[in-house]
């Protein structure tokens, strides 16, 4: 009994290794499948309505049940910076990063894709 309650210990702490490995993968297999259909001519514009269409029917009903009673007010100031934030993060990222994939392997965006968070710091940090 008590191997059995060493192996759960060891499962236990491994999670998040195991978890961030399966995230890997995926992201690995993501780059994978994007670069042939680029390759057999989908616009990667397309490409980015079809991945924000798809994240927006997954997310979308978690986020009316789950945060039906705690909405703030939307005011105006508040709607250029989520519109702004959403132009500039996920549309524009995604535009070059799947035209920087077009001309470039798998191998390589993904390796680039890891100096984001280098340049998220020098950009917050020239722009205090």
């Amino acid at each position: 009994m008590e191997k059995m309650g060493h192996i759960t210990n060891v499962l236990n702490r491994s999670k998040p290794y195991i978890a961030m490995m399966s995230l890997q993968f995926g992201y690995a297999g993501m780059n994978i499948i994007t670069k042939v259909s680029l390759n057999r001519g989908m616009s990667h514009y397309v490409l980015v309505v079809y991945r924000h269409a798809f994240a927006t029917g997954a997310i979308a009903p978690f986020a009316i049940i789950l945060e039906r009673k705690v909405r703030p007010k939307i005011t105006f100031p508040i709607f250029m910076q989520m519109f702004v934030l959403g132009l500039l993060g996920p549309v524009i990222d995604q535009n070059f990063y799947y035209a920087g994939l077009k001309y470039t392997s798998p191998t390589f965006s993904c390796a680039m894709s890891n100096i984001l968070p280098a340049m998220t710091f020098v950009m917050a940090f020239l722009c205090r």
